[in-house]
C-alpha cells in the first residue's frame, strides 16, 4: 500500500453504500485501512455488504432525505472513535422505469420532488452536519458522487440533471467555506456505468455487448462502460493524503466521454 493512499483508522460514511459504486468505494477504503459506516435503505443487502467486509464496517440504515435520520447515522459513525474523517455522499434516486424518463412537459412531478429531497436535500443534510463534526477536528474530506449529467444534459431525465448539477454546485460552495477548516469537499462525475442494477442496459447473457450497450459506448472514446472499480480508484484517490491540495473539483471519470467525442443520439 503506497504511504499516501493509507486511511489508517479513518473513520468513514458512505451512504447508499448496500450495493454497487457504494460498496465497493466502501471495500476499497477498508482495504486502505479505514472503518466504514454503511448507510442506506435497503437494511438487508446493507447487514449482508458489512458482513462480507468484515469487522471494519458496519451497517446503519438511514433516509438521508430524513433529518433525523442523518443526525442519528452521523452519531453512530462518530461514536465509532470519536471522529469522522470522510463522508461520501453516495444515495441518489434516479428511476429506471422508462415511463419516469420523458420530456419536461410530461415529466411526473412526484419523481422530480423525490430527486430534489434526496440527491439535494440528502446530501445537504448529510455534508452540513458532518461538517460540524470536522470543523471541530480541524480537518475532513467530503466527496460527493454527481453524474456527467451534473456537467452536460441528458434528454428524458430533468430531474437527474437537475439533481446532479445542483450537486456539483454545493460541492463548489462548500469548498469555499470549509478549506480554511482543513476541510476538502469534492465531488465524483461517473459516465456510463456498470453496476448489478444496469448491467443489463450494457449486456447479453453470455456477456457480449447488446444493441443499447453498443449504442451507449459508442460515444465513448475508451470503448468501454465504467466498472465499479473505476468510480472506487478516484473516491480513494479524493480521500487520500495525495489530493490534499485539490478543493472544490469535479473529477469526471467517464471514459473520455464529455470530451466532446463524436455521437449520433
Amino acid at each position: 500500500m503506497h504511504e499516501q493512499l493509507s486511511l489508517q483508522d479513518k473513520v468513514a460514511v458512505i451512504t447508499g453504500a448496500a450495493r454497487g459504486i457504494g460498496q465497493r468505494i466502501a471495500a476499497e477504503y477498508i482495504a486502505h485501512g479505514a472503518q466504514v459506516v454503511i448507510s442506506d435503505l435497503l437494511d438487508d443487502a446493507g447487514r449482508h455488504a458489512a458482513g462480507e467486509l468484515g469487522p471494519a464496517a458496519s451497517y446503519v440504515h438511514c433516509d438521508i432525505s430524513v433529518l433525523d435520520e442523518v443526525h442519528a447515522m452521523l452519531e453512530v459513525a462518530t461514536a465509532l472513535n470519536g471522529r469522522l474523517d470522510i463522508l461520501v455522499n453516495n444515495a441518489a434516486y434516479n428511476p429506471s422505469n422508462p415511463a419516469e424518463r420523458t420530456t419536461v412537459d410530461k415529466y411526473p412531478d412526484e419523481v422530480f420532488v423525490k430527486m430534489m429531497d434526496v440527491d439535494i436535500n440528502g446530501t445537504y443534510y448529510c455534508s452540513k452536519y458532518a461538517a460540524q463534526q470536522m470543523i471541530q477536528q480541524q480537518s475532513g474530506r467530503i466527496i460527493n458522487i454527481a453524474s456527467v449529467a451534473g456537467k452536460v444534459p441528458l434528454r428524458n431525465q430533468i430531474g437527474h440533471v437537475v439533481g446532479k448539477a445542483a450537486v456539483i454546485s454545493l460541492t463548489e460552495a462548500m469548498a469555499l467555506e470549509l478549506g480554511e477548516h482543513g476541510i476538502g469537499v469534492n465531488a465524483i462525475a461517473p459516465g456510463s456505468t456498470v453496476t448489478d442494477a444496469t448491467r443489463g442496459i450494457f449486456y447479453n447473457e453470455d456477456g457480449s455487448f447488446n444493441e443499447q450497450g453498443e449504442k451507449l459506448v459508442s460515444f465513448v472514446p475508451n470503448r468501454r462502460p465504467g466498472q465499479i472499480e473505476d468510480i472506487a480508484h478516484a473516491a480513494l484517490f479524493l480521500a487520500s493524503q495525495m489530493a490534499s491540495y485539490i478543493n472544490g473539483h469535479t473529477l469526471v471519470v467517464d471514459g473520455g466521454w464529455t470530451c466532446g467525442f463524436m455521437r449520433d443520439f
